[in-house]
């Protein structure tokens, strides 16, 4: 079909029939789980070395306070030691660095959307013209406290807690993140492999043809998402591609299976929700059609929800995968056809006690225990609402 071309149309990245591609997902700024990801992957070195192969990040990097309530190994300043690394990794790497494919995220979106928020709001107040699209401006961090405090003045506090204070990359980024995270695309997708990857997902396809879909998600426009209305923003595939949790009920099996089958696919690959999500722990059981397996969380028999950083349930159950673009992926069994080749654990000296602790005996363990409310708020995902 026509739109299985390599390349990039729109917000969608297509991959190759043939190669390999590694996928990683949610660092939020974890340095060293980034740097046990690349001793295990290699990938860096690879891509380098001329081998047939693609990195494609799930996004989500930005934005480190949420993982520090977890594990204070987190870097105060991670995401942008990793923003800058991969910033970095492209240019060395040359005409090679488009193999580094970033997708974006929630965070990602908002970093992002708060930066030019900023910016508009002085150059108005200074009577200037803002920005246009095509340059990013320039903000300090005076800029950002006298915006944070208008906006508390404006919407309220539970308003501000929701759209801004998440965010807190905001006091770290420069103008070559924001460049970099605004040319991300929003899907990656391997036509001989039959594999999907977004950072959440899918969106509802009532009343969606795939070529509708295939369009809306190409064209998705960060611009329009800024100003819409908020019956638009959430109908919008943009926005649920990067929010879309199946525990809350945003999306179903049905919507899975349209998905895939508007782009030719069997098997969605995402990010965003923590493993906890897909437990429910007064049954002590995973949620309704869901289930784990070597460290990656199932929803039916077509997605699988990767934590290979923040939202792994055990450090030894933080996995990547390494998918073979020429092989064909009907579902998420053939992603265990041959063991260990394409799930693969971040930190193998810690993956034996990860196997040990995997399915329900793992269930339980977490349904034993009362987690804190600083622990739940830092589980606690995309809510956002619009002003």
């Amino acid at each position: 079909m026509a739109f299985w071309r390599r390349g990039v149309s729109g917000r969608v990245r297509y991959l190759p029939r043939a190669g390999r591609a590694i996928v990683i997902s949610d660092l939020h700024g974890h340095w060293s789980d980034w740097s046990a990801f690349l001793r295990a992957s290699r990938a860096l070195e690879r891509i380098a070395a001329g081998e047939d192969l693609w990195l494609v990040i799930t996004g989500d990097v930005p934005d480190v306070e949420r993982h520090r309530a977890l594990d204070p190994e987190v870097p105060e300043d991670g995401d942008v030691r990793i923003l800058d690394a991969l910033i970095a990794a492209r240019a060395a790497l040359g005409a090679r660095g488009e193999r580094i494919v970033y997708l974006e995220g929630n965070h990602d979106f908002h970093v992002a959307r708060i930066w030019r928020e900023v910016a508009r709001f002085h150059a108005f107040a200074r009577g200037h013209t803002p920005v246009g699209l095509d340059r990013v401006p320039d903000v300090t961090r005076e800029d950002v406290v006298a915006y944070f405090a208008h906006y508390r003045d404006t919407y309220g506090e539970a308003i501000f807690a929701n759209n801004l204070a998440p965010y807190d990359m905001i006091w770290r980024v420069r103008p070559e993140h924001v460049r970099f995270l605004e040319a991300s695309p929003v899907l990656a997708v391997a036509p001989a492999a039959g594999v999907l990857v977004t950072h959440a997902g899918p969106p509802r396809m009532a009343g969606r043809s795939g070529r509708a879909v295939r369009r809306e998600v190409a064209r998705a426009d960060r611009e329009w998402m800024r100003t819409a209305p908020p019956e638009a923003y959430y109908a919008s595939a943009y926005h649920q591609v990067l929010n879309h949790r199946f525990r809350s009920g945003d999306y179903g099996l049905d919507d899975v299976r349209a998905f895939l089958h508007a782009f030719g696919a069997g098997l969605l690959v995402t990010g965003h929700t923590p493993h906890p999500y897909l437990i429910d722990a007064a049954r002590r059981a995973p949620i309704e059609h869901c289930a784990f397996r070597d460290g990656l969380g199932l929803v039916g028999a077509q997605q699988v929800v990767l934590c290979s950083s923040f939202g792994a349930l055990e450090p030894g159950l933080k996995r990547y995968l390494e998918v073979d673009l020429a092989r064909r992926h009907r579902g998420v069994d053939d992603l265990f056809a041959d063991p260990g080749t394409e799930v693969r654990p971040l930190r193998p000296d810690d993956s034996a006690e990860g196997r040990r602790l995997d399915g329900q005996a793992l269930v339980a363990l977490v349904a034993d225990e009362e987690p804190e409310p600083a622990v739940t708020r830092a589980l606690d995902g995309d809510t956002t609402a619009i002003a």
